[in-house]
């Protein structure tokens, strides 16, 4: 079995309080805890202890409605399980998560760093059932369930600059601490319980216009049988992915946008939904063989925004003391790229870096953490507002005028060279893995080279032809008025 990677605390261990058992709660509470610090982990859903995946499948997450979404999880959250969590990592094959290579359509040719590119096939609930297990091992962890945050217990100020010195529930129950992580999820609102201690944080939100429509099913399948499968599309009038899960169960989200009252309408019935996903070319592949067996009704997700709170002044100096946000409650991009649980689990990384690097300095380890966050987390915000505003493919861009056209033929033609050029597609599946920003990206002169020459000859990638339905037709095959002709 993998060894955990141990962390020795410097200075006097710490008492943290932590909010919210999602994937960033629970990497904070493993890192703090496998560093020497004492953690309180407060999680608002009753979550008892389960005894199998299944168990914490089926158990209810008012508190994180996500969770029965579609989850691809990205090379980089592997790549920080295996670096921090090792043992972890091997729990979750044992728990029946799969090793999906990313890197699959350049087989014939492996270069160096191909192993990386590696994504985790696994339910979400399976993922933090692991983790879950892991944290409540520890022994300087208590986790308290049902425990709903009201406010924030205010500290002394430290040269006029307000300080978090625990948490109150609202029962009346105070958790006091040496700092509060928070990790309650996009829903936490930060800004409210930050306010009454005179901090000021600043938001910067914008929609991504969509909603999620998701069911989950039973699907013997196994990787074997994706090797042509084309998992994931996008008809501009939706967007569609179908991953399988662990214990042969598959999810399938239709990403819809939030003005599309009809079709909304139309694919909230069970039986719409399963006739859609015969429909779309992708999901189709996996309901070849006739009808699955469904395990969850269909389920409607709204509130798919970006998000940064900025908890630095002008200058990079804290505005709080005692206070980390971490995953969404601090930086939140929109769930159709997968981002969000990979950057959760680098920020709870970060926080236990900046306490091991500034054990007792607040303010060091606020400008620390917060400068990380800068570099390594907030950018990932702004080219998920680009690639929004792209329509998320840039192959399927719509544009206006011929000069419109003229511009994006290139970068749709770079596009269409990623799935074919190994140097661009490698580059490409670093990005989207959230490996590489966009700016090492192009400082390789190697794929800087590929891509000039792609944008030089656009016409030597021409766009594939669209597979699927019109919008029209779609809805009139779900209203039994007519095929669809795709």
């Amino acid at each position: 079995m993998a060894t955990p990677v141990t962390i020795i605390a410097v200075g006097t261990p710490k008492h943290v309080v932590v909010i919210g058992a999602g994937v960033g709660g629970l990497g904070a509470a493993l890192s703090l805890s496998r560093a020497g610090h004492r953690v309180t982990l407060l999680e608002r859903d009753p979550l008892p202890a389960t005894a199998d995946a299944e168990e914490a499948f089926n158990a209810p997450r008012q508190g994180a409605p996500q969770v029965h979404q579609t989850h691809g999880f990205l090379a980089r959250l592997q790549k920080e399980l295996r670096d921090r969590f090792p043992d972890v990592l091997e729990k979750l094959h044992a728990a029946g998560g799969l090793d999906m290579p990313g890197m699959a359509a350049f087989n014939d040719d492996p270069q160096p760093g191909d192993e990386e590119l590696t994504v985790l096939i696994i339910r979400r609930t399976t993922l933090e059932w692991v983790l879950r297990m892991a944290v409540v091992a520890e022994p300087n962890v208590t986790a308290i369930t049902n425990a709903h945050v009201a406010s924030l217990i205010a500290g002394d100020p430290v040269d006029g600059v307000p300080v978090v010195a625990g948490v109150a529930l609202d029962d009346g129950t105070e958790h006091r601490g040496d700092f509060v992580v928070c990790a309650g999820g996009r829903r936490s609102d930060v800004p409210a319980l930050l306010r009454p201690l005179g901090v000021d944080v600043e938001e910067n939100i914008v929609e991504s216009g969509l909603m999620y429509v998701s069911r989950w099913y039973s699907w013997p399948g196994g990787l074997e049988n994706l090797k042509e499968a084309k998992l994931g599309g996008d008809l501009g009038f939706v967007k569609f992915l179908g991953i399988p899960g662990d214990a042969g169960t598959l999810s399938v989200t239709l990403a819809i946008r939030t003005d599309d009252k009809e079709l909304r309408r139309a694919l909230e019935t069970e039986d719409n939904f399963d006739r859609a996903c015969t429909l779309l070319p992708g999901p189709d592949t996996f309901f070849k063989d006739g009808p699955l067996e469904p395990r969850t009704e269909v389920k409607i997700m709204g509130g798919l925004l970006n998000r940064l709170r900025k908890f630095v002044d002008a200058d990079g100096n804290p505005i709080v003391l005692g206070f980390h946000a971490v995953g969404d409650a601090h930086t939140c991009t929109n769930p159709l790229y997968g981002r969000g649980c990979s950057l959760a689990m680098v920020q709870a990384t970060l926080v236990a870096d900046a306490l091991a690097e500034n054990p007792d300095d607040a303010f060091a380890r606020a400008k620390a953490y917060e400068k990380k966050s800068h570099t390594e987390v907030e950018p990932w915000f702004d080219i998920s507002v680009m690639m929004d505003k792209a329509g998320s493919d840039p192959k399927g861009m719509t544009l206006g005028t011929k000069e419109d056209e003229q511009a994006a033929s290139p970068m749709r033609a770079i596009f269409v060279a990623a799935a074919t050029d190994p140097i661009i597609g490698r580059a490409f599946a670093r990005f989207f893995n959230l490996l590489a920003l966009p700016h090492e990206m192009m400082s390789d002169p190697v794929v800087m080279a590929r891509i000039a020459d792609v944008m030089a000859n656009p016409d030597k990638y021409p766009m594939p032809e669209t597979e699927g339905p019109r919008r029209e037709d779609l809805l009139a095959a779900l209203n039994n008025e007519e095929t669809v002709s795709a």
